[in-house]
């Protein structure tokens, strides 16, 4: 799954398209409906840290641990693979840092990636991890949650492009650092994301208290 994200942002980018904040949208939305009931469909280490955080039993330290090692390494070898069909394409000349677009500073982008990373981690925690309403039962979670998910990414790629380029995700600004073969400000912006994702689940203790009354009760 974040193989498949990573590599739809990377030849978005690499290709110089318009309409990567849909692009990356759509096959996140794609991934997590195929793939959420197997994983739980994370495919950012800022929602497995938010989710991890977010107790409740819904991710052990071990397997959190395990996502985003797993997530990281799809997301270099995708943002590799990247470099071929860049080397071949349009853009081949243009090189694609990770690093904030124009005259933004380290801080400005940084905020932002926090920001909508945020956005995007409690979207995740609360439409896919807490309990149905009593009409919705019948499934374990609210069907359009996947759609929910994704248009985080289309409304923060949108509206950070411009200032970070809109990663949202540390496997993602990972990728893209593998695929200009340099880190160039991706463990910042790892870091930046990250934090968005504590923000999440702290957030969720305070809008969801019933989810953490129950498990209490128990």
């Amino acid at each position: 799954g974040t193989f498949m994200l990573v590599l739809t942002v990377g030849l978005n980018v690499v290709t110089g398209s318009v309409a990567t904040a849909w692009s990356a949208a759509a096959a996140l939305m794609c991934m997590i409906y195929s793939l959420g009931s197997v994983s739980g469909a994370h495919f950012n280490p800022a929602v497995t840290v938010a989710v991890m955080l977010s107790g409740r039993g819904k991710c052990s330290p071990a397997d959190g641990a395990s996502y985003m090692v797993a997530q990281c390494l799809a997301g270099t070898v995708a943002g590799l693979l990247c470099t071929i069909f860049h080397d071949a394409g349009p853009k081949s000349k243009v090189e694609f840092h990770v690093r904030p677009v124009g005259d933004f500073s380290a801080a400005s982008a940084g905020t932002v990636e926090m920001f909508f990373t945020f956005v995007l981690a409690y979207v995740v925690l609360a439409v896919a991890t807490t309990r149905p309403l009593a009409s919705q039962l019948t499934t374990r979670h609210s069907f359009p949650f996947a759609l929910a998910i994704g248009s985080c990414v289309t409304a923060g790629g949108l509206a950070a492009g411009a200032i970070s380029g809109g990663a949202l995700n540390p496997a993602v600004a990972i990728g893209l650092a593998a695929q200009d073969l340099s880190m160039g400000l991706s463990p910042a912006f790892a870091c930046w994301q990250l934090a968005g994702g504590v923000l999440a689940s702290v957030a969720l203790r305070t809008t969801h208290p019933s989810e953490f009354q129950a498990v209490a009760v128990k």
